[in-house]
């Protein structure tokens, strides 16, 4: 892909992206790539803390919607989507926004990460063979540190660990495609209040009801059962936790997601991480006088 300037906002979940990224984007004429695994599913709205209807039609959004749960968008489709809506965004004279916490998803943009294609029907008939306790045995034997990153309750990431074997990191010093990134910081403590706010927000809203539709359109499918949020409540319709857990339970695997963003960024030098938009703003404002004088 040519070189391109492109603003990245990441942050861990509750951390406030998508509030920052449409501020960033109505200050510099910028339009949104959503940076999210979950967000691309139809459907999964209220739990994946989507745009709203309302903020996607202040703000143009990309990537949003573009697949059904029982459907799967890789890393590798991702790209290949995220640079055609970068071209698109700079060919109306626009700054491309990409906005998530998908670190997989984000780097694949940023460093242009290469692929291998898909297992042949052989190997994927006999990592299917396999129960899970053997895969993350094999997974966390030939990649330890890779596997310490990945959702290992998620049987699809860890088949792809063993089958595709980890990202290249080793240029990860270089910013393959032109972005300032800039990750927002937020103390522990108010990460955790949000959270709290961020599932109760949801309940109230809806949550249980999204998932009891999904799952009579979708079945138990992979992205539900391995989803923070529509996982639990899955448990709580099946009568495995009762209400007054579920939004406990709900609370828990979403600080487990948090700490599993937070090793991923850690490992990015190229982060800029600031505690508040009107640093971000300074940041941007910079970045992009001198991409233009350059």
């Amino acid at each position: 892909m040519e070189t391109a300037k492109l603003v990245t906002i990441l942050g861990p979940t509750a951390s406030g992206k998508t509030a920052m990224g449409i501020k960033a984007a109505h200050e510099f004429g910028g339009e949104i790539i959503c940076a999210d695994s979950r967000t691309v599913y139809r459907g999964m709205n209220i739990g994946t803390a989507k745009p709203t209807p309302e903020e996607q039609s202040d703000v143009t959004h990309h990537l949003l919607d573009i697949a059904n749960p029982d459907e799967l968008i890789s890393a590798a489709e991702f790209k290949k989507r995220a640079y055609g809506a970068i071209e698109d965004i700079r060919s109306r004279g626009n700054i491309p926004i990409m906005v998530g916490g998908s670190g997989m998803y984000i780097d694949s943009v940023l460093y242009d990460y290469s692929f291998r294609s898909d297992i042949s029907a052989a190997e994927k008939s006999a990592l299917e063979g396999l129960s899970l306790i053997e895969l993350q045995s094999i997974a966390k034997e030939k990649y330890p540190e890779k596997f310490s990153e990945i959702d290992v309750k998620n049987r699809r990431r860890v088949e792809q660990l063993i089958s595709k074997g980890p990202s290249k990191d080793s240029d990860r010093e270089v910013n393959k495609v032109n972005s300032l990134v800039i990750g927002i910081r937020v103390e522990m403590p108010v990460l955790k209040q949000n959270i709290a706010v961020r599932t109760k927000r949801m309940l109230n809203k809806g949550f249980i009801q999204e998932v009891e539709k999904l799952r009579l359109e979708y079945g138990d499918c992979d992205i539900l059962k391995t989803t923070t949020g529509y996982a639990e409540i899955l448990d709580y319709l099946d009568q495995k936790i009762d209400l007054d857990k579920l939004e406990e339970a709900i609370n828990s695997s979403t600080w487990r997601l948090v700490k599993k963003q937070l090793t991923w960024f850690k490992r990015n030098d190229a982060i800029h991480w600031v505690h508040n938009y009107k640093e971000a703003s300074t940041m941007i404002t910079a970045y992009l006088e001198t991409y233009n004088n350059s």
